[in-house]
């Protein structure tokens, strides 16, 4: 486990550069690089005749732009111009990327473009090099988290024994008897989610997602059976609702009920509940989520 900080860009292609310390591509991270923390937040107002001030409409926090600045540590002149062609071929400005950030365990991601290739310098010793990165979602975020509700819990475990001469009723699980879900974001936004409906043992119709003290509800109104899934998909960008069945996807996006709206998972405790008209105790509910940072 490293002690320093580093970033590491991967391509769509798989293809990797670390920028760090300990890294050919030598950066000091907190004193390199800019833009992992620093946001800007763009404010709307209005303003009439004779008015003091102006009225606050909205705002928008802006894409996030990362600068890189580091040196080339070859053995040679021949090195550095062998790790000068690979970084330009990694850091293609027409491929996606993404951007680690990593400090030990403390990880987090970022979608970002090439801005422009990477400029070179040349000081007496090392060759250096300038990087400058545009993420359109200024965001950082984590891998997702799932969190589960009326899952089935195993009831079967060793050593096992019958007793002799007594007929027993064989139990190997049983599903939890609470249908709220407590999902914890500790995330600096409000973020979507993906909410799956599984059903076992029995039918499931009209199958729905409530934040718990309001009238907030994600509803489908169909019919599900066991091996099926249904997924709502509330992020910005993104929103779906697909019916998976023998391993074939299918929109069912008409059968959102036109009463709900995509919930979203807000910083700090979101408690939902999931029922459905008949069949919930067949049911089965978790949900996905990824929290998002202002920075690292």
């Amino acid at each position: 486990m490293q002690d320093y900080e580093q970033l590491v860009y991967t391509n769509a292609r798989g293809e990797t550069v670390i920028f760090g310390i300990g890294s050919p591509f030598y950066v000091n991270v907190q004193k390199d690089v800019s833009g992992i923390s620093d946001l800007t937040n763009t404010i709307y107002s209005t303003s009439s005749m004779g008015q003091d001030g102006n009225t606050y409409v909205g705002n928008r926090i802006e894409p996030r732009e990362i600068e890189i600045t580091g040196k080339i540590y070859g053995e040679d002149k021949a090195g550095q111009l062998a790790l000068r062609r690979e970084l330009l071929r990694i850091l293609n400005p027409t491929i996606p990327g993404r951007l680690t950030y990593q400090f030990g365990d403390f990880v987090r991601y970022i979608d970002a473009k090439v801005l422009e290739s990477p400029s070179f310098s040349h000081p007496k010793l090392f060759e250096a090099f300038d990087i400058r990165f545009m993420c359109l979602n200024p965001f950082w975020y984590e891998d997702s988290k799932r969190v589960d509700g009326g899952e089935w819990i195993g009831a079967f475990s060793f050593p096992f024994e019958i007793e002799q001469n007594n007929s027993l009723s064989m139990r190997f699980g049983y599903q939890s008897d609470s249908n709220v879900i407590v999902v914890e974001n500790d995330g600096d936004m409000p973020c979507g989610m993906q909410v799956v409906f599984a059903a076992h043992g029995g039918d499931v119709t009209n199958p729905a997602l409530r934040r718990v003290g309001t009238e907030q509800k994600m509803k489908i109104l169909t019919t599900y059976s066991p091996g099926d899934t249904i997924t709502i998909d509330t992020a910005y960008g993104k929103k779906s609702v697909t019916l998976e069945q023998a391993g074939v996807s299918t929109n069912i996006f008409r059968l959102f009920d036109v009463s709900s709206s995509f919930l979203q998972v807000e910083p700090g405790e979101n408690r939902f509940l999931f029922e459905a008209e008949s069949g919930l105790s067949y049911m089965e509910c978790y949900i996905l989520f990824t929290p998002l940072y202002l920075g690292v």
